[in-house]
C-alpha cells in the first residue's frame, strides 16, 4: 500500500472528490459514507452554534453547547474514519496480489484476506454507532433548534439514516466476503440493534419536520 497515496482530514474535497472518481478501488463507498456524516454532523453544529447566538432560546442553550461539542467530535472523529475506511480497502486490494502458487501461500492469502475484511467490516460497525450519534443530535436540534435552520439539521438527520444503512450493508457484505467469521454473529446483532436505533431517530425527524413545519 502506498501511504502518501492516502489521504486525510486536511485534504480538501476536491482532492477526496478526484480521488474518488478516479479508477481505483480506493478511497470507496466506506469512505464516502464516512465523510457524507462528518458533514452531517457539520451542519449539526452549526444549527447549535446559530441556536446559541439566540437569546430566544436560552431555554435551550446548555442542551445546543452540550450538542455543539459533541458534533465537533464526531465530525473530527468521522474524518479520520474516512482515512481509516480507505487504508483497509488498500489492505484488502494488498492481500488480492499475495502470491498463491504453493498451498502455503494460498492459505497466507485467504488468511489476509479475512483479516482485511473483518477490520473493513469493525470499521464500518464504528461508523454506523457514530452516524447514529449524528442522528440523535440531529433530532435534538430539529426539535429544539433556531426554527430558521430546521431543514439543515433534518439534512443532519436524514443524511446520517443513509449512512448508517450503507454502512449496515458493507459490514453484511465484508462479513459474508470473509466467510463468516466467528465474529460475524455479534457484529451483525450489533448493527442490527444500531441500525433500528438510526432509523428510529430518522422517523423522528420526520415527524419533528411535519409539526413544526407543517
Amino acid at each position: 500500500m502506498d501511504e502518501e497515496a492516502v489521504l486525510g482530514s486536511d485534504n480538501s474535497i476536491q482532492e477526496w472528490s478526484d480521488a474518488v472518481a478516479d479508477a481505483t478501488s480506493t478511497p470507496a463507498g466506506g469512505a464516502v459514507a464516512a465523510l457524507a456524516t462528518a458533514l452531517a454532523a457539520s451542519l449539526v453544529a452549526m444549527v447549535a452554534g446559530l441556536t446559541l447566538k439566540r437569546e430566544k432560546y436560552a431555554a435551550v442553550h446548555a442542551h445546543a453547547d452540550e450538542t455543539l461539542l459533541q458534533a465537533e467530535q464526531l465530525r473530527s472523529d468521522l474524518l479520520e474514519m474516512a482515512t481509516l475506511d480507505a487504508v483497509a480497502v488498500a489492505e484488502y486490494m494488498d492481500a488480492l496480489r499475495l502470491p498463491q502458487e504453493t498451498e502455503f501461500e494460498r492459505t497466507a492469502r485467504e488468511a489476509a484476506k479475512r483479516t482485511a475484511l473483518v477490520e473493513a467490516a469493525r470499521l464500518q460497525l464504528e461508523l454506523l454507532h457514530q452516524a447514529g450519534e449524528v442522528a440523535e443530535l440531529a433530532e435534538g436540534m430539529v426539535g429544539s433548534g433556531l426554527a430558521t435552520a430546521i431543514g439543515d439539521a433534518a439534512a443532519a438527520g436524514l443524511l446520517a439514516a443513509a449512512t448508517g444503512r450503507s454502512a449496515y450493508w458493507s459490514i453484511r457484505s465484508n462479513l459474508k466476503a470473509a466467510r463468516w467469521p466467528e465474529e460475524a454473529r455479534l457484529m451483525l446483532d450489533t448493527a442490527w440493534v444500531v441500525l433500528e436505533q438510526v432509523e428510529g431517530a430518522e422517523l423522528r425527524v420526520q415527524q419533528l419536520l411535519e409539526e413544526r413545519i407543517g
